[in-house]
């Protein structure tokens, strides 16, 4: 069938006419959200806080708690694609301890707290609603339209669209995300940060006094930031720091120094690789680890020589864990060295060295016919014939920080808390990386409750953690006095 001259100019015409309306619709759709997003912004009074409430866009959907220059809370606790924030812009200290004077009934204060939070939260909702009406007031006057019907329609489709919008934000609002909180900021103010997330006010004498510090002047925190220790140590809460791949940066220990007296750690365990070729002076390179005030675990890797192992035994607070259990702190540890680690001359095995040894770990472990509750190897394909037996898995090796299941089994890999070593020097090094291992004690026996992902990007720049929730049991020894 052959198009006419006449049918095809309207093809064209009509072409034309619909590229131009999704022209324009796009353009009123950028002017609805940039100025949705400006002006999306409320300071709000919750008693003695000042904050500023802000609506932004972004995917997926997050709130963020800001306390600047500490740095921010993140969680992702919505669907929709919006960001809501709130920043600590400045707190009354003398009408928070005047507040507080007197207070017996903490769950009492909790509630007017709350009571102003949502009244804060309403006025922001009606707010939006407003600037979302003027948003589409704007762009029917931007694209020409003077009738007033037709403008007062278009402000209550904008103002509509946005109640439709933070609905979808109220009903998929999940709070138990903020159980797994990502923290980017300030290393030693991150355990005061995150008990906020965990104890909210709970206590709130030691409360008062934190925040004294913060009060004055937000801009100079950083002279002070290293007292702001955790309000309350939890009871019965084990803390075990998990690193792995130091790879002769001595900067590596400091960072381990810094998590152990921030977060009030009480074991360390290294899955390997604190050396690059195994000789004597790398171990003398990271020797400070004796100093660190807590027990270290040492797994050797497969970068681990004889002769780096016979140097750390002779550390007052290292133990060597080659193929063994040991019990502390409550725990039950079983550590298995790298086979590489026996051999001086060699620095990798094959697929048939590894499956060697991860048969005759299982074989131990049989034979043992002990409880454990925690398994600590270099290379986590040694450890492939008891997944899903031992409730907590830590390994190393590829330099990957993660956490995963396999069945039973809680699987931790701290990744490279040294950067890699020499690669740290390069632009393409991984962060250094540490897990946290927090395990509560309950109906008498540890059991992991959360695993804390820490990752550095430079040594005074940006710090981020990530927090992961167990949420089914996982089994740990009986608790004792520490």
């Amino acid at each position: 069938m052959q198009i006419k001259p006449e049918q095809e100019t309207k093809l064209d015409l009509r072409r034309r006419l619909t590229g131009r309306l999704l022209l324009l619709m796009l353009i009123a759709l950028l002017l609805f959200a940039g100025l949705l997003s400006v002006f999306g912004e409320m300071k709000a009074y919750f008693g003695p806080f000042t904050l500023r409430l802000n609506f932004d866009w972004g995917w997926p959907g997050e709130s963020r708690l800001v306390i600047p220059p500490l740095g921010e809370i993140k969680a992702f606790t919505h669907r929709g694609p919006v960001i809501l924030s709130a920043t600590l812009d400045r707190i009354d200290l003398s009408l928070l301890q005047h507040e507080l004077l007197g207070v017996t009934q903490t769950g009492q204060y909790l509630e007017r707290f709350l009571q102003l939070v949502r009244k804060s939260l309403s006025l922001f909702l009606v707010k939006l609603c407003l600037v979302g009406g003027a948003a589409g007031l704007a762009t029917a006057l931007l694209f020409g339209e003077r009738r007033f019907a037709r403008l007062w329609r278009l402000t209550v489709v904008g103002g509509l669209t946005v109640l439709l919008l933070m609905s979808v934000v109220l009903f998929t609002f999940d709070e138990y995300a903020l159980n797994n909180p990502r923290y980017e900021g300030a290393l030693e103010a991150a355990p005061w940060l995150l008990s906020l997330i965990d104890q909210g006010l709970t206590h709130l004498p030691e409360f008062s006094e934190k925040l004294s510090l913060v009060a004055g002047n937000l801009n100079s925190v950083f002279a002070q930031v290293d007292t702001l220790s955790p309000l309350a140590q939890v009871d019965g809460e084990l803390k075990v720091l998990h690193v792995s791949d130091l790879h002769n940066n001595p900067a590596a220990v400091e960072i381990i120094r810094r998590v152990i007296d921030g977060f009030g750690v009480d074991l360390v365990i290294d899955t390997g690789d604190l050396t690059d070729y195994g000789t004597k002076l790398e171990a003398e390179i990271n020797r400070q680890i004796n100093n660190l005030g807590v027990k270290y675990l040492f797994i050797p890797g497969n970068h681990d020589s004889p002769e780096v192992i016979a140097r750390l035994r002779k550390y007052k607070n290292v133990i060597v864990m080659t193929e063994r259990i040991y019990e502390t702190n409550g725990l039950t540890i079983m550590g298995w060295a790298d086979p590489a680690a026996n051999d001086s001359a060699k620095l990798m095995l094959g697929d048939e060295q590894q499956a060697a040894a991860a048969e005759k770990l299982a074989a131990f472990l049989e034979s043992t016919g002990r409880k454990i509750d925690l398994l600590a190897v270099h290379n986590q394909k040694v450890a492939a014939l008891v997944e899903g037996r031992v409730p907590v898995i830590l390994h190393g090796h590829t330099h990957q920080a993660g956490v995963s299941e396999s069945g039973a089994s809680i699987v931790v890999n701290a990744g490279t808390t040294g950067a890699a070593g020499l690669r740290a020097l390069t632009n393409d090094a991984p962060p250094y990386s540490l897990a946290l291992l927090r395990f509560n004690g309950t109906e008498g026996e540890y059991r992991l409750a959360a695993v804390d992902l820490i990752r550095v990007y430079n040594l005074h720049g940006k710090f981020s953690l990530e927090r992961k929730v167990i949420n089914h049991p996982v089994g740990g020894g009986k608790p004792e006095g520490r």
